[in-house]
């Protein structure tokens, strides 16, 4: 068994008794009371950062809500000025094209205006002119077959003079020598002179003299004066006979007497 002084153990249990409580007043409270309020201070800490995540985190959806109100925003905005933008180009360019047609057609009618002026001032000179070009093309093309098949037309014609017209050619030829100057662009063979010559005096009742020259200006065909009768079969004369029908129908369009 222990030799144990039951004295000294009980003494020093209360020392240690002593000590814990003397400790307990003076140490551990103190020390409890820091560790309570050191917790205190941490659980507010961590609260205090709880209320301020949880307010970045409201912060933070409030700002992508207002970013994404402001993106909508902007595509609206940019979307009504394009819209505004394309509406504008369209006017513009409407009406550009409306002053173009406006001066288009203004320029049009000014310039028929000019040309219908011109066409009064110089249409004899026009015509003249369309009449010598359509001669030298004519002249071009025509053989001679073509111009001894207009002798023989004329010829024809002479034959079938009316009546009242053969009066006036003899009345004509009275008191004058019976003469007929004969022109054609290309010389007249003996047949044709003959020919001629017998219409001619068939038409006059008596024997006709023939005087004939070359005229190229007829281009084909034959052209007769007797006395103060002219009468042709030529390329030149159809190609007057046009000139004169489309100036009578010009004068008459632009209501002006034909003089």
């Amino acid at each position: 068994m222990l030799d144990l002084d039951w004295r000294v153990l009980i003494l020093q249990i209360l020392n240690f008794a002593a000590l814990v409580g003397i400790l307990s007043v003076l140490v551990f409270r103190p020390l409890r009371r820091k560790l309570a309020e050191r917790g205190r201070t941490i659980s507010d800490a961590l609260q205090a950062a709880q209320d301020q995540e949880a307010e970045a985190a409201r912060l933070r959806a409030h700002w992508e809500q207002r970013r994404a109100q402001a993106e909508a925003n902007g595509e609206e905005i940019i979307r009504a000025a394009e819209k505004r933008a394309e509406e504008r180009s369209a006017q513009i360019l409407s009406e550009a094209r409306r002053q173009l047609d406006r001066v288009t057609e203004d320029m049009r009618i000014d310039l028929a205006h000019e040309r219908d002026e011109i066409v009064r001032q110089h249409y004899e000179d026009i015509l003249e002119a369309v009449v010598t070009l359509s001669g030298n093309v004519v002249r071009s093309v025509t053989t001679r077959k073509t111009h001894d098949d207009m002798v023989a037309n004329f010829v024809a014609s002479v034959l079938r003079t009316p009546p009242e017209e053969v009066n006036e050619y003899r009345a004509a030829m009275t008191g004058r020598v019976p003469a007929a100057f004969i022109a054609t662009p290309v010389p007249l063979t003996p047949e044709q002179i003959r020919t001629v010559g017998d219409s001619l005096s068939s038409l006059l009742d008596r024997r006709v003299e023939i005087r004939d020259t070359v005229d190229k200006a007829l281009i084909a065909g034959i052209q007769v004066r007797i006395a103060d009768h002219l009468l042709e079969n030529s390329i030149r004369q159809q190609l007057v006979r046009i000139r004169d029908s489309v100036r009578t129908e010009y004068l008459s369009g632009q209501g002006v007497p034909e003089s």
